[in-house]
């Protein structure tokens, strides 16, 4: 009894035990959070979905990389074509080279290479890791102050092509990446076959090939061991074992070559009997003999508009591919590409004769050797293609030099007036093309003690329309314009015409004049003006149209912003003033007349003679030039405009088989007879009354009765403060010749 007793106590102790823990375990479940089951689901999903992003975008990477390198591993250069479809220049031919299958080279050359760079190069797939191991190895024991080396061949392929020798970590992930994407796509023997012709041997000199010809005058067939053993142990610093230099390298030739050769024998790629027959014959001197590499290419100085192009494409195809510049450039080169330029070659070489004429060739006072330059750019302002392009005076010497045409910024002088005063003035309604100024003497307040006194280089007109202050360029009207606009609705403007270039410092009165912190380029002076001649809409300048490959697949096509700035009857009105100077009384660029062809056309002049334009269009084409010395220095061109000169014989030689043609005058602008004295509707007592065109809404609806008191009428009439004699020159103030 005693025994079930303590049995049925131990029971009851054991289920009292079990309770204790189960309210525990209750307890324990109270204090647990709950598992919010759908947080976690939405964890995964965003997850799996970044994974799923993640792939999606190597893969694109791989994938775009592998079409890159598929393209270049033949090295060919690309060609570019005209309007015309005729070929205007190869690029990528000024390295020496010569592209050889596999087949022609030695056996020995090819293990050569291999034993002294890549001694798994058949049996991994992209990377030798325990090679690449060593060198991270390294890398960290020396504190990364050493590049990572133990490239393979593919790697050191992938730097070839992409022409990124950073010693990065991340482009060292990056070539990994694309050596393994190499792999699989081309055989081994077709990456042997690229790296032997495209890797770096002696003085712009490319490929085995030349190599062979270039230290042994031999072709490349015909080299024996030690020659081959050479020429792949010159491979880590071929300038540093150049034969033919002055410094004697003989000894350090005799070292690399023996290290080549006994990894050869090393690995069996020779026998010891040719391994010890080499060696004796490199202790006697490698017998070099240097022949000289020619350029296959005629002639390697293309046009600066083909210059101009290159610079588009490269960041074309950098932006579109997301690689680097110098890929892309190493892309053009060796893609065997083959590009459409807009380049109109009849109006390209009209631009080079002329600016070859020698009575362009005016010497610097200060400095004999330093000559005058100049810039024009012709453009079809219906699309924005670029058709001619030069940057400079005289036969062109070398390429991709500085293009004044693009790269240059200069101060524009009066030839600003119309894109920063003219078009947003009459755009905002704040001036007509007959509204009246006072032509006289004005200091304005800028915000300086001083003020803002600009100068007219022709004699002060008083009241005058804003036509004829465009006719005769004068200045004072034009400030007063850019008073009642402000600068900063002025320069709103000029960005969206595709003035890039202009700062901060640009916000004041002195933009009407073209006085600038860094100046314009004579390609945007261009473009601006032909969004007046384009009826308001802007187009993006293009030297191209399309890229294809060599399959002749498309691979890009020209993107260019296109928007409207403003109305085809605004651009109509300053077209309308622009011809002024054209075929006004005293008018600034009377010689820039055509026969039957409407001709727009603004002069400009920077203090002292520094800086000469003519910017202008007709209904086919817009041009503008620019004249003047790098460095500021007067021009002195016979008391004439030389850059007029330039753009008015080149715009004639262009035109001539073109039939006459004015611009056309939209339906909506209207007409009326105004008296230039008022600006009012003329009457029997106006005498000089003439026809003027007006934008809906803005014609005068007042009669002219009086000229009694025609100051009256006159706009925003300042007060004349200053007698002429007495004001200062400013150096940013823009005169007009």
């Amino acid at each position: 009894m005693k025994k079930e007793k303590n049995k049925s106590n131990n029971s009851e102790k054991a289920i009292n035990e079990n309770v204790e823990i189960e309210n525990k375990d209750k307890k324990f479940h109270k204090l647990k959070p709950k598992i919010n089951l759908e947080k976690i689901k939405k964890i995964f999903a965003i997850t799996f979905i970044i994974i799923i992003m993640l792939a999606f975008y190597t893969g694109l990477y791989i994938s775009n990389w592998q079409n890159l390198a598929r393209n270049m591993i033949y090295n060919s250069p690309s060609s570019i074509f005209d309007t015309n479809g005729n070929l205007i220049a190869e690029i990528g031919n000024s390295k020496k080279t010569k592209n050889i299958p596999l087949s022609e080279m030695p056996e020995n050359l090819k293990n050569a290479y291999i034993s002294i760079e890549d001694q798994r190069f058949y049996k991994h797939s992209g990377v030798d890791f325990p090679r690449t191991t060593a060198a991270i190895f390294s890398y960290i024991k020396n504190l990364g102050s050493s590049s990572f080396g133990g490239s393979s061949i593919t790697q050191q392929l992938v730097k070839n092509l992409t022409g990124d020798n950073s010693s990065s970590v991340l482009r060292k992930v990056k070539e990994w990446i694309r050596a393994i994407a190499l792999e699989s796509i081309l055989e081994k023997n077709e990456i042997l076959q690229a790296y032997l012709n495209i890797i770096y041997v002696g003085p712009n000199i490319y490929g085995v090939s030349l190599g062979a010809n270039y230290y042994f005058d031999k072709d490349v067939n015909e080299l024996n061991l030690e020659e081959c053993a050479f020429l792949a142990g010159i491979n880590n610093s071929p300038n540093s074992y150049n034969p033919f230099g002055e410094k004697d390298n003989s000894e350090k030739i005799k070292n690399r070559t023996k290290t080549v050769l006994s990894k050869m024998f090393e690995l069996d790629y020779i026998n010891e009997n040719d391994y010890k027959l080499a060696i004796e014959n490199v202790e006697k001197g490698l017998n070099f003999k240097q022949r000289k590499i020619e350029n296959t290419s005629k002639n390697n100085i293309y046009s600066y508009h083909t210059d101009s192009l290159l610079n588009e494409i490269i960041t074309d195809i950098s932006e579109k591919k997301h690689i680097s510049i110098e890929f892309a450039t190493n892309y053009i080169e060796m893609a065997g590409l083959k590009i459409y330029s807009t380049q109109n070659s009849s109006i390209q070489k009209a631009i080079e004769n002329e600016l070859s004429n020698p009575k362009y060739i005016i010497k610097s006072q200060e400095n004999p050797s330093v000559i005058a330059q100049a810039a024009m750019v012709v453009i079809d302002h219906t699309n924005g293609q670029v058709l001619g392009c030069v940057g400079g005076i005289g036969k062109k010497e070398i390429s991709r030099g500085l293009n004044r045409a693009t790269q240059s910024t200069r101060q524009t002088g009066s030839a600003g007036k119309p894109i920063a005063v003219l078009v947003p003035a009459i755009d905002k309604k704040i001036i007509t093309a007959s509204s009246i100024y006072n032509d006289a003497p004005t200091k304005f307040d800028d915000g300086t003690e001083e003020g803002y006194s600009p100068t007219d280089y022709n004699n002060y007109q008083g009241n005058i329309t804003v036509r004829k202050a465009v006719e005769s360029s004068q200045n004072i009207p034009f400030v007063k314009i850019m008073e009642q606009l402000t600068p900063q609705v002025s320069i709103n403007y000029m960005i969206n015409m595709g003035i890039t270039s202009l700062t901060d410092i640009d916000n004041n009165l002195n933009l009407a004049l073209g006085g600038l912190d860094k100046g314009i380029s004579p390609l945007e002076m261009a473009v601006s003006y032909s969004t007046i001649a384009n009826d308001g809409v802007y187009i993006e300048p293009t030297f191209y149209t399309r890229i294809e490959n060599a399959n002749g697949k498309i691979i890009q096509k020209t993107k260019q912003t296109r928007k409207k700035v403003f109305s085809k009857e605004v651009a109509f009105i300053v077209k309308s003033l622009l011809k002024e100077p054209v075929d006004g009384t005293h008018g600034t660029a009377k010689y820039c007349k055509i026969n039957n062809i409407d001709v727009a056309a603004k002069t400009g002049t920077t203090n002292a003679d520094y800086d000469r334009w003519l910017c202008g269009f007709t209904p086919y084409y817009t041009a503008t030039t620019w004249f003047g010395f790098d460095y500021n220095e007067t021009i002195n061109f016979n008391n004439k405009n030389p850059a007029g000169q330039v753009w008015s014989s080149v715009m004639k030689t262009i035109h001539s088989e073109h039939p006459g043609k004015q611009f056309a005058v939209p339906a909506k602008i209207e007409t009326a007879d105004v008296c230039p004295l008022t600006d009012l509707i003329a009457t029997d007592i106006c005498k000089d009354a003439y026809m003027e065109y007006y934008l809906e809404g803005t014609v005068s609806t007042e009669l002219c009765l009086d000229h009694s008191n025609v100051k009256e009428n006159i706009v925003n009439e300042p007060e004349a403060i200053m007698n002429s004699n007495s004001l200062n020159t400013n150096i940013d103030n823009a005169f007009e010749q």
